[in-house]
């Protein structure tokens, strides 16, 4: 299926993020990439700070559609499994989002929709603990979500990918029975 210039714009942008972060790459480098012009960016996006906004929706509009199947489990075990791999499987599925969104993580604009992904997450995983009868399905939730971040980071940066499977197999044991 042919891309939109639209659509050619919002990769050619998540890629040039990704590889250079966003403050170093020029809308007129975007442009140039994706075989457009400068203008007909600004006339999609008006800002290039609105551009950024609409790589980071995009990307988690992709991101909530294939990670769809993970949350919806009603085995609390099966579900708290399933959110563990969730970084290997939509890191290999959409590296260059997640590339970019780690060199993002200070920014307001990927905080706020990575919130709204994440709270969404978080609640089945409360729902869940609740169901195994921990005391504190609140704060369990909070500490699966901190280590589910960093085996995102690690996925994301490290390369020894068996060092990362040892580290959620480890994690695994320590929750699912």
């Amino acid at each position: 299926m042919l891309k939109t210039k639209k659509e050619i714009i919002l990769e050619t942008a998540l890629n040039l993020f990704a590889d250079k972060g966003y403050d170093a790459t020029p809308t007129s480098l975007i442009a140039r990439e994706a075989g457009v012009s400068e203008g007909l960016i600004f006339k999609h996006y008006i800002s290039k700070e609105n551009l950024l906004e609409a790589v980071v929706k995009a990307g988690y509009r992709r991101i909530t559609d294939k990670s769809k199947g993970f949350v919806e489990e009603n085995d609390p075990n099966k579900l708290i499994s399933n959110v563990l791999d969730m970084p290997q499987k939509l890191v290999e599925e959409e590296r260059n989002f997640w590339r970019m969104q780690f060199r993002l993580v200070d920014e307001e604009i990927s905080q706020r929709h990575h919130l709204r992904y994440s709270h969404s997450v978080m609640q089945k995983l409360v729902e869940a603990f609740r169901k195994l009868g921990y005391k504190e399905p609140e704060l369990e939730t909070e500490v699966l979500m901190l280590l589910v971040e960093g085996l995102w980071r690690a996925y994301l940066t490290n390369e020894d990918k068996s060092h990362f499977e040892k580290m959620l197999v480890l994690i695994k044991s320590k929750y699912i029975k």
